[in-house]
């Protein structure tokens, strides 16, 4: 059934991705302009097209060739000017003067102002899932002309910029008085980006065309085509026969992928990813802090990161990635202060009143993991052996993602479990919601069921200064705070891996490092590059 399913895949795609092949036969066209110039990116599941109202790595991939934000951040966590070209921030942190583009349009012809922005930042941003504290702050917005824009906070937000880059502008005379997140225009998206919507046939495909009047520069690409691929093998195998110019690779496909002589890997494009473990504090082996610190210290991290994600991933020594060390206290090291060491645990669970019993085990585990992430099981796998080792017998429990969300954040039925995540645009906006108080229940965050006075202070201490200095003390202390509840904890930092096509694509290694990614730097190899 599996390699019928899977050649059934195979031909759905094949007449898309048949006629990009052809079109791209001499990659940049005759002389004439009769060919095209066709750029072919694989991408998940697409529910719609508006990374605005719908957050998936596959929705932003290509509703970011169409929809653009204020200001963009690099890999590195840099803030790059975009849509807005300048900004000022008043001392006090309560104003912030943005300076628009100019000469930039919709891709229907209206011209893109302040108040599109003012809109947005009125009506728009509280649908962003990160935004909610960011948009309670905003107190006013003025346009005084059109291309300034003024914010008046009623209290410092210091992370905004960080949100801004995650804000992709909706135009206003679109979504004016209409229901944000049933709008038609969510599936045909009208933006200011490179690229502009010409169809989208849902679990199969999307195709966009290049916006000639983009305010950025020339466009080389003509076309891009986005089909959806929901089985990775099939997806590997049409990256592997040319078919693809790019696509995510999993790490235990990347010697397959580097063999191959067209093809190049690297992780820009993407805000790096973490691999954690949360635990649910209302089980009752898992009730103490001392214990949960036990049971994460029986997860063999450095097997995981040589045998489970060998290719992508660190050592996590920290819960935030290295290019914020500024938020790294110098006083945690999850490797040193949690060391896998067999005997000092065997002697820990034993003094906490968990001897081994006559089956062997002190006590059962369900890990719970998203069957679809990539490597997932492998790494649950690795955690269900390595806690063998001290008695904690742990079964696997794979479920499919709409069952995770509601077994593991709505009702809060699990044990154990290990999440894939994305660290977002600022550690206030993907890290810390993981230790902070969920008492509601809102889906992707702290699932434990624990709620931490000093945390959920340190977080909004954390956001309330608009000076990196201080944001990075009350990081460093939650930080610490955080390893002694030990509710979420580190297992490996990850890369997104990518493949493009080399040899027939210049600027396909993303060399900008820039997310959203600027798909107006690729161009044909066999052309000029025409990109500003």
């Amino acid at each position: 059934m599996a390699q019928r399913s899977l050649r059934t895949r195979i031909v759905e795609v094949a007449a898309v991705l048949g006629a990009a092949s052809l079109a791209v036969t001499s990659c940049g066209g005759s002389a004439g302009g009769e060919e095209e110039a066709v750029f072919v990116q694989a991408v998940g599941t697409l529910p719609h097209l508006n990374p605005q109202f719908f957050v998936s790595p596959a929705v932003r991939l290509v509703g970011g060739s169409m929809m653009e934000p204020l200001v963009k951040i690099t890999n590195d966590y840099d803030v790059v000017p975009w849509l807005a070209q300048d900004w000022e921030l008043s001392d006090d942190g309560l104003e912030m003067t943005l300076h628009l583009q100019e000469d930039v349009q919709w891709h229907d012809g209206e011209p893109f102002t302040s108040e599109d922005v003012k809109f947005n930042l009125e009506e728009v941003i509280e649908f962003q899932y990160i935004a909610g504290k960011a948009a309670a702050s905003i107190d006013s917005v003025e346009a005084p002309d059109e291309h300034t824009v003024v914010v008046h906070f009623n209290e410092p937000y210091g992370p905004f910029l960080q949100v801004l880059a995650l804000q992709f502008m909706v135009p206003k005379h679109i979504y004016e008085g209409t229901d944000f997140l049933t709008h038609d225009a969510n599936s045909a998206p009208v933006g200011t980006g490179p690229m502009v919507f010409d169809s989208f046939a849902e679990e199969e495909h999307v195709e966009v065309v290049k916006n000639e009047n983009y305010w950025a520069g020339d466009v080389s690409i003509d076309r891009m085509i986005f089909p959806v691929f929901t089985d990775t093998t099939a997806r590997d195998l049409a990256l592997l026969s040319g078919e693809l110019d790019r696509s995510d690779v999993d790490s235990s496909q990347l010697p397959e992928v580097e063999a191959d002589p067209a093809l190049g890997v690297n992780t820009n494009g993407t805000m790096p990813w973490h691999v954690f473990f949360n635990m649910n504090a209302q089980v009752e082996e898992l009730s103490d802090p001392k214990v949960r610190q036990l049971v994460y210290s029986a997860i063999d991290r450095e097997r995981i990161h040589e045998a489970a994600v060998p290719n992508n991933s660190d050592l996590a020594e920290s819960i935030y990635p290295d290019a914020v060390d500024w938020a790294h206290s110098p006083n945690v090291n999850y490797l040193e202060d949690f060391p896998y060491d067999v005997d000092a645990i065997n002697e820990g669970l034993d003094e906490a009143g968990y001897p081994v019993q006559s089956n062997g085990c002190r006590f059962d585990l369900e890990l719970t993991y998203m069957a679809t992430l990539a490597d997932a099981r492998s790494i649950s796998e690795v955690i269900q052996s390595s806690m063998d080792e001290v008695g904690i017998c742990v079964d696997l429990n794979g479920i499919e993602t709409r069952l995770y969300m509601e077994q593991v954040y709505e009702e809060g039925n699990f044990d154990i479990t290990v999440l894939v995540g994305t660290t977002e645009t600022d550690p206030s906006l993907g890290i810390t919601i993981w230790h902070e108080c969920n008492e509601e229940r809102v889906m992707s965050r702290n699932p434990s069921g624990i709620c931490d006075e000093e945390i959920d202070a340190l977080a909004e201490q954390a956001i309330r200064s608009v000076d990196q200095e201080a944001r990075g003390q009350a990081l460093q202390q939650l930080e610490e705070r955080a390893a002694e509840v030990m509710i979420s904890a580190p297992i490996v930092h990850l890369w997104g891996l990518a493949a493009f096509n080399d040899a027939k694509w210049e600027g396909a290694d993303l060399p900008a490092r820039v997310v959203p990614i600027n798909w107006h730097e690729i161009s044909p190899t066999s052309s000029p590059d025409s990109a500003p």
